[in-house]
């Protein structure tokens, strides 16, 4: 038995993509100096990336019906509040960093 929790991560939509880039760049913003923007914004950026990626995962959940001798699966949307609480965060986050860019 493995001891590595994240063995059985599949990234195989864009959501869990983006989950864990930003997953992986937000404790280097936390550490490193970073070079033609502020640390801050880098980790706006990050955090509300995370939050788009959590809600999004939640919205997705795998669905699985079954047939006359097949099953369908597949991950289409359903709005939840709590994925939809973490994507509005996440959007603020992202805007706020972005208008810090920019401003």
């Amino acid at each position: 038995m493995s001891n590595n929790p994240l063995a059985n991560l599949k990234i195989d939509y864009w959501y869990k993509a983006l989950l864990v880039i930003a997953a992986f760049v937000l404790p280097f913003s936390l550490f490193v100096e970073t070079k033609g923007v502020q640390n801050s914004v880098v980790q706006l950026l990050s955090l509300g990336s995370i939050l788009i990626g959590i809600g999004e995962w939640i919205n997705h959940p795998l669905q699985v019906r079954l047939g006359l001798g097949f099953k369908i699966s597949g991950h289409a949307r359903i709005n939840k509040w709590p994925g939809n609480l973490c994507d509005l965060a996440g959007v603020i986050f992202v805007l706020i960093g972005v208008a810090k860019v920019f401003l």
